[in-house]
């Protein structure tokens, strides 16, 4: 894999990843302030704050998935660098001493 297709791969799927958390943000921000302004029943406001656990666990989880994702695909093209490094120090080592 190239690093222009790392690259690739990282803006499409981390731009999601990113908007979906923004999305996220914004609506606890809206809630809380609905919330500031209704006088709920606690059990409602328990239950949404559970839905908001979950949903930030899933996140995190998202986040860590993806994280582990590019991680390996560094791996791989330090790898691959250095594997053409060695092959390239090699040729010119065989060219001096021909």
């Amino acid at each position: 894999m190239s690093a222009c297709g790392v690259t690739e791969m990282q803006q499409t799927s981390c731009g999601s990843l990113y908007g979906d958390l923004e999305e996220y943000l914004n609506e606890v921000e809206k809630r809380a302030q609905r919330t500031c302004n209704d006088s709920d029943d606690v059990y409602t406001q328990l239950a949404q704050r559970e839905k908001d656990l979950v949903l930030a666990a899933e996140l995190g989880k998202a986040l860590l998935e993806k994280n582990e994702e590019i991680s390996r695909a560094n791996e791989r093209l330090a790898e691959e660098y250095s594997h053409k490094l060695e092959v390239r120090i090699f040729i010119c080592y065989s060219l001096l001493f021909l």
